[in-house]
């Protein structure tokens, strides 16, 4: 299964504005009518849940949507691209490589905000927006500039590089080292059918299984055998501790049959509680598994009084016979319940948000480091990359747009004179 690959979309470009002119009979001065372009078509991603991993996206080709027509005449607008819809299973988690912040896996990662969470079956997230359609000369006319011969490009849509991670979404996991008996115990609680050897690492990625129980069900997961390291990348570590994220109980199975299954069930703990993201805090269920055997069996006896003294509940299970698997499954869902009870109680109510006026910056002025002007800001890079300042007309109108923008007077308060190149976006002009 693949569960971690990067990709990168782009959105189309916006269709650029017509400079055309009514041509009629008898109509000698028809006047301007070019159209605008159409706007470029987004890339979203979308949660499906008949998709059940990301190999459909290994390949490092570009996704890109679809470009918005240019206008024609008789002010008849371009056609808007058709969006692109990237289908993703359940569970999805997307991260923005170009935001600049910490990658996961890296310290501080932890704190990083996810560009997307895609947990609910048809959930949505635009990834990259569509440019805008440029306007066509018609938009341009005025009562003093009857005739304009220029129009508008359209806007490049955005481009951006993104990590999708799968973290499965399974009410219980079970984990536990290698060979302890978890797929066993998947297989004899639900219809799943994970691969079974006499050898560890068997289990090379998560298996889900339904557990019915009656009116009831819930959605287990068999983890990958964790070993010593794993919160530190050892093995698959990270790539296995990630999908036990979700779940919300975890039933640790102990190989009854080892000489030390406490200290067995203390390196998983601190593998988990290393790794960090609450693994540590959700509620356990102790499956003393392998009781089939002699010795095993007798290792749960001597060790009853032990077990009965701490706070973790625990059941002796043989997965391989059966024996106590219902009754293990009964108690994992009434973990479950509980703590679906407890995250019910915790949420508390939305605060109080009194009304306020926000105001929204036009724009930023700031120096770079050679002492030039950089003017930052939505509206004015899109402004100045979609005039062509090779034509005056063009030129003129963005001076004027950016003068009513408010930026003369920001720049005659930063001291910046006429004649002063300034940077907006990848754009550089002389102000005038």
């Amino acid at each position: 299964m693949i569960d971690q690959v990067e990709i990168e979309v782009v959105a189309g470009k916006g269709g650029d504005g017509i400079v055309s002119f009514r041509r009629e009979k008898f109509v000698p001065h028809g006047g301007p009518d070019g159209g605008d372009g159409g706007r470029g078509g987004a890339v979203g991603l979308v949660a499906d849940r008949s998709i059940t991993g990301l190999g459909a996206y290994r390949a490092s080709r570009v996704r890109a949507a679809q470009h918005g027509q240019p206008g024609s005449s008789v002010q008849r607008r371009g056609a808007s691209g058709e969006d692109l819809w990237l289908p993703v299973p359940l569970g999805c988690v997307v991260w923005d490589l170009d935001s600049g912040e910490a990658v996961v896996g890296e310290p501080g990662a932890e704190e990083r905000r996810p560009f997307a969470d895609l947990a609910e079956n048809g959930a949505r997230a635009i990834v990259a927006r569509g440019g805008r359609g440029g306007w066509g000369n018609k938009r341009f006319a005025t009562a003093t500039r009857r005739t304009p011969r220029f129009a508008q490009r359209g806007m490049a849509g955005e481009r951006r590089r993104l990590r999708l991670e799968l973290k499965l979404l399974a009410d219980i996991g079970l984990v536990g080292l290698p060979n302890a008996g978890k797929s066993t115990l998947l297989g004899a609680w639900s219809a799943a059918h994970p691969k079974v050897a006499p050898y560890p690492f068997t289990t090379l990625e998560p298996e889900l299984g339904v557990v019915e129980l009656g009116y009831d069900s819930f959605v287990a997961a068999d983890m990958p055998g964790l070993i010593e390291g794993a919160s530190q990348g050892v093995g698959l570590g990270h790539e296995f501790l990630r999908h036990i994220e979700r779940t919300r109980v975890l039933v640790h199975v102990l190989d009854m049959a080892r000489d030390d299954p406490f200290a067995d069930r203390e390196l998983i703990d601190r593998e988990l509680a290393e790794f960090g993201h609450g693994l540590a805090d959700k509620p356990q269920l102790l499956a003393l598994n392998k009781i089939d055997d002699p010795d095993a069996r007798a290792h749960v006896e001597l060790l009853e009084e032990l077990l009965d003294a701490q706070e973790t509940p625990w059941l002796a299970v043989s997965a391989a016979s059966l024996e106590g698997t219902r009754q293990l499954a009964e108690r994992a869902f009434q973990l479950l319940r509980e703590q679906l009870l407890r995250e019910e109680a915790e949420v508390a109510p939305p605060p109080r948000v009194e009304p306020r006026e926000v105001r929204r910056e036009r724009f930023q002025i700031e120096r770079d480091e050679l002492g030039g002007v950089v003017v930052r800001g939505r509206t004015p890079e899109w402004l100045a990359a979609t005039f062509d300042l090779e034509d005056d007309e063009a030129r003129e109108e963005l001076l004027d747009r950016l003068r009513r923008l408010g930026l003369a007077r920001a720049l005659s308060r930063e001291g910046v004179t006429p004649g002063t190149t300034i940077h907006v976006g990848a754009v550089a002009l002389v102000w005038e």
